[in-house]
């Protein structure tokens, strides 16, 4: 029996409302420009909360990040895990159309990279042009891929010799082995992503404290995620909560919204690592 095409188009963007926009835009973008984009196409859309396949939620997203044959990206909020997730993708030389608000400042000083903006007002007709362009331009990347023209592609833009992949493996835990693997190429994309953010923004220094502590807080995580085969459960557990306390304490000290976001992100990151230490021990 033939195997089924894969024709999902995996959506990178907010998901709940965020600093700086009207409540509920981004369900707005997605509903009234992205999915009747989409339905002129030959892909079906999905978004990473529509992803319920298994138990194991965040590896049923990213199977579809990186299996998926076409994806969007909105840039619009500068978010991290859009940008986490949108490197990820691009490791993997995969197929990518960037969209943002108008008037959204470029994050990349890479300059081919190919945006299409969308109108802050959304008005009706505004809206139906945005769904057009869209759908030109899924179909333009579709067909695009793999070819030297392919703009989007980071990979190719940096003339690496070959992009991200999940390695073949043999044995009786060669998926897990696989996973493990990757999910150290992503904390490698993770960790660029966070200090190009934190050193890039406007007015802030590449030595500043809340910089400084970023880091040190994020990399005493990434330590911790490592030691939880070689540390009991109950201290492993433990050294959670201390860093996330001490990630909201360092928090307090700062009046700049955009490190109040990012030690934000820092703090979602040790409580996911937490409830995945968790399913893993159940």
């Amino acid at each position: 029996m033939a195997k089924k095409e894969n024709k999902d188009c995996f959506v990178i963007m907010p998901i709940s409302d965020t600093d700086g926009y009207d409540k509920g835009h981004f369900s707005r973008v997605y509903e009234d420009i992205i999915k009747p984009a989409v339905a002129n196409t030959d892909f079906s859309v999905t978004r990473a909360d529509e992803v319920k396949e298994t138990n194991f939620i965040h590896l049923d997203i990213l199977k579809q990040l990186i299996d998926a044959p076409i994806a969007i990206c909105d840039l619009s909020s500068h978010n991290p895990n859009v940008l986490f997730e949108l490197g990820i993708r691009q490791a993997f030389d995969k197929p990518v159309v960037l969209i943002r608000e108008e008037g959204t400042p470029k994050i990349f000083d890479i300059g081919p990279l190919r945006y299409l903006e969308y109108s802050k007002k959304m008005k009706y007709h505004d809206v139906l042009r945005t769904q057009a362009e869209l759908t030109e331009s899924i179909n333009a990347t579709k067909e695009a891929k793999g070819k030297q023209g392919n703009i989007n592609s980071i990979v190719r833009l940096m003339a690496l010799s070959n992009p991200a992949a999940i390695p073949t493996l043999e044995g009786d835990n060669k998926e897990a082995f696989a996973i493990d693997v990757l999910q150290s190429q992503m904390n490698d994309i993770r960790k660029m992503m966070e200090t190009s953010m934190m050193e890039n923004r406007k007015g802030v220094s590449k030595g500043s404290i809340s910089s400084i502590e970023y880091e040190r807080i994020s990399n005493r995580l990434d330590r911790l995620m490592d030691s939880k085969r070689r540390m009991p459960r109950e201290r492993h557990e433990k050294e959670f909560h201390r860093l996330m306390r001490e990630a909201e304490e360092v928090s307090m000290h700062f009046e700049d919204k955009t490190d109040h976001r990012m030690f934000r992100y820092l703090q979602e990151r040790i409580h996911n690592a937490m409830r995945n230490d968790l399913e893993e021990l159940m």
